[in-house]
């Protein structure tokens, strides 16, 4: 009986975590977190909209403060829109946003 309790418990955690992917299939190429804009454009192509979301301070090494954009870009894959977050180049976060109906 334990058991079957964990295993509901562990179920329930899961279904409630957000749903971000760390990678998303455009065609036959993959864009993964952690990737570079152009990569995400050679892989996915145009997306349906960029928009700037932010800025935020990094430090680097020592007392140098440099400031990054966040940009988030939309791409379309299927009937589901995905939302990729850039933090300067850097694909940081892949979460989908909406579906088209």
């Amino acid at each position: 009986m334990n058991k079957n309790i964990s295993i509901f418990y562990l179920s329930a955690a899961l279904f409630l975590l957000p749903n971000i992917s760390y990678a998303l299939r455009c065609g036959t190429k993959l864009a993964s977190v952690g990737d570079h804009k152009n990569e995400v454009l050679l892989a996915c192509g145009n997306p349906e909209s960029k928009e700037i979301i932010g800025y935020v301070d990094k430090e680097n090494e020592g007392e140098r403060i440099r400031v990054l954009k966040i940009e988030e870009w939309i791409f379309k894959q299927s009937n589901q829109y995905y939302s990729f977050v850039f933090e300067g180049n850097k694909l940081i976060k892949i979460e989908p946003v909406g579906r088209q109906h």
